[in-house]
Formats: structure tokens, sequence, C-alpha cells
């Protein structure tokens, strides 16, 4: 196994999916091992999501429990889905608390590569978005990938091309 180390960002977006494929195709090529990091910060307000929602908010400790299972959830989707090759790919699975933008630069410190998703969101408009902030603040080399359309091409064709 190489020493060479790969961090990518998963949020559950489309394009961060992406990015975990595109990732684990790389690492099957270049024998590197994973990183999968998912950022996430607590709902501490009471108030109004449980007006809204009629729920309470739960523990924090149960919020994190439940982003360990969303990120096992994706990352075992994302192997069912890659070849036998990149299914032998070393995975960790990280979980962080705070932002995800900061984190995912603190977790890619000694790095060889950074890979994040970058999807529309309005909010990118008002806001630096995540990948923003990585290609900025990061010590190592930043991969964006793109949004939907050309991710789905960009992802047929790296991995053709990496398995060929």
């Amino acid at each position: 196994m190489s020493e060479q180390l790969v961090v990518v960002g998963v949020d559950g977006s489309p394009a961060s999916y992406t990015a975990l494929r595109w990732t684990l195709a790389h690492a099957g090529h270049t024998g590197a091992w994973v990183c999968a990091v998912r950022c996430w910060t607590p709902v501490l307000a009471k108030g109004w999501e449980a007006a809204v929602t009629a729920e309470p908010v739960p523990p924090v400790t149960e919020q994190e429990a439940r982003a360990e299972r969303e990120l096992a959830q994706v990352v075992a989707a994302a192997l069912a889905r890659v070849t036998t090759a990149v299914a032998r790919v070393a995975v960790r699975q990280r979980v962080v608390r705070g932002p995800a933008g900061p984190a995912l630069v603190s977790q890619a410190t000694g790095a060889d590569l950074l890979v994040v998703g970058h999807g529309h969101r309005s909010v990118d408009m008002l806001h630096r978005s995540v990948s923003w902030y990585c290609a900025r603040h990061a010590t190592c080399p930043v991969l964006v990938i793109p949004p939907a359309m050309a991710t789905r091409r960009t992802l047929a064709r790296t991995t053709a091309e990496v398995f060929a």
C-alpha cells in the first residue's frame, strides 16, 4: 500500500458522492489510501426546531451518531458500485465536529490531495463555498468536483481511464 493519502469531503450531496467515487477510483489506480470525512455542526437551539418539526432536537451525541451512520452508508454505497480493484482500497472514515471548510483543511494537513464536491447552491452566491475555502486555505492540492451534469461525464471518463 502506498503512503499517499487522499482526503475526501462527504456531506451527502450528489457532488460529494461523485467526489467519493472519483477518489476511490483514483486510489485504486495509485494505491493511495482514502480518508472520507463527514463534517457536522450540532443543532443546539431547541425552541424553533421543536415548533416547526413538532419534535425535540436530539442530543448532541445522537446527532454525532447520525453523522457517523450517514457517512458509513455513503461509503458502503460507493464501494458497492466500484470494481473489485477499488474495493480493496483502504478507507478510513472520520466524523469531525465543526464547519466543513476549516475541518476539511485541518484533516488534509499532510495529505497528498483533498477532494471536495461543488454543487449548485444559492448560498454560494451570498457566501464563500466550502470548495472555495479549501482551495484558498489547504496546504495540499485541491480537486473540486463540478456540478452534476459534468460530474457524470467526468466520473465515467476518469473511471474508464483508470481501469483501462
